[in-house]
């Protein structure tokens, strides 16, 4: 049984016929690890054992239904203005200790500001910073940092795809997204996750609310790489299909979109960035006995990822879908892993978005490249003179139904591949 508030499961219950067994015990205790569930409980229906994972782990044996219950309600009595007034000196104080000492005077204010801009969840019993939707917070701002906060300014980034897919887009007039479940390196998605917490989360084993959370993540990987012959053998067909560029627009971080270049590892395998987060979380555990956490994990750690993959030199352009926002989604059965994956699409170069395409090139062994230059051009042509049928050039209601811009067309300057 879950015992699921406000979306979230608070504790798991294993209701068992027959004996008490170790292995039930077992089964219950790392789910509830894996999943991060704060209480959970065995017994046979009439008598149970609950354990709370947070504090000090306690526990109370052999009591019913409504004992249950008023265990699972009970909370801690906490001095919530020392605890947060110790977290934020520890935070500072760790971050001075790193090589990102610098944070303290580009985000951090001072020890004050932190103490106010933390919260307290005692129904979870754990702190945290508020408005984590909030792109700007200090939170995000410091994440944002970590990340280099994209100096210099991406200005273009580069995708490689089939020739078919270039087509498709033009052909449709939109721009697709893939949900990040059906990524090729499925172990990519818990990265962070297993580098910073020491877990190798199961997503077969994880509540549905997280499945959930994970359907509303779609990423388009991109690179730093314009006619990378490396680029074009591993994600162009081999050669035969297209790189596309998009112009980014500068200020492109938003709670809606975000674009940001991959942060690697180094080659020892440590990930410096992760080890000042991992540092904050476990030191405040440690010393204060407290669990902070930190909420926007889950959205940056998908610019986080391994030495091996440094040489792609990646740039990701990541969207949340919004619980009630009405999109156009869909399903695919994804070819490389046979993943069932949802997608969505947007209007190609709509205003809305922060990333244009404007150029299309043919890769070094893309089939009869000099005819399809000229064939693409010319549909570029028409596809831009196509407009609505509510009326006609000088109209109020005129408007172009492509808006491909200067969309330009051509060929890899690599000659020498075979």
């Amino acid at each position: 049984i879950q015992l699921e508030v406000k979306r979230k499961v608070l504790a798991i219950i294993n209701v068992n016929a027959g004996m008490f067994s170790i292995n039930t015990f077992s089964k219950v205790h790392d789910y509830a690890s894996e999943n991060n569930i704060r209480f959970y409980a065995v017994g046979d229906g009439n008598l149970f054992t609950v354990f709370d994972r947070k504090g000090s782990g306690r526990s109370v044996d052999k009591v019913n239904l409504m004992g249950l219950i008023e265990f699972i309600q009970k909370r801690n009595n906490v001095n919530v203005g020392e605890i947060k007034s110790k977290i934020a000196s520890r935070i500072i104080d760790t971050i001075e200790n790193t090589e990102f000492k610098y944070l303290k005077e580009t985000i951090l204010n001072s020890e004050k500001q932190i103490t106010e801009d933390l919260e307290y969840d005692d129904f979870d019993d754990k702190f945290f910073f508020k408005n984590s939707t909030d792109i700007n917070n200090i939170e995000n701002r410091l994440f944002r940092h970590l990340l280099k906060d994209d100096k210099p300014t991406i200005k273009t980034i580069f995708k490689y795809t089939t020739l078919e897919t270039v087509f498709m887009i033009l052909k449709n007039n939109s721009i697709r997204m893939n949900c990040l479940v059906g990524m090729n390196d499925t172990t990519e998605v818990n990265y962070v996750e297993n580098y910073i917490f020491g877990t190798r989360r199961d997503y077969s084993q994880v509540p549905w609310q997280t499945v959930d959370a994970y359907n509303r993540r779609f990423i388009l990987s991109c690179s730093l790489k314009e006619d990378d012959l490396t680029q074009w053998r591993l994600y162009s067909d081999d050669s035969k299909g297209v790189c596309i560029a998009f112009n980014v627009e500068e200020n492109n971080t938003s709670s809606r979109f975000i674009i940001k270049k991959i942060n690697y590892g180094n080659e020892s395998g440590f990930h410096h960035e992760l080890d000042l987060i991992k540092t904050i979380i476990s030191r405040i555990k440690e010393e204060l006995h407290v669990d902070f956490e930190f909420r926007t994990l889950n959205t940056w750690k998908h610019f986080f990822k391994p030495h091996d993959y440094h040489v792609e030199d990646e740039v990701r352009i990541l969207y949340i879908q919004p619980v009630k926002e009405d999109i156009k989604k869909d399903w695919v059965l994804t070819k490389s892993n046979s993943i069932l994956n949802p997608y969505v699409e947007f209007k190609l170069n709509d205003e809305s978005l922060p990333f244009k395409l404007t150029q299309i090139i043919l890769g070094p062994k893309s089939p009869e490249k000099e005819i399809n230059k000229i064939q693409l051009e010319h549909m570029i042509r028409i596809m831009g003179r196509k407009t609505s049928e509510l009326g006609t050039e000088g109209d109020d209601d005129f408007e172009y139904l492509y808006n491909l811009g200067r969309l330009k067309v051509s060929i890899s300057r690599i000659k020498n591949y075979r």
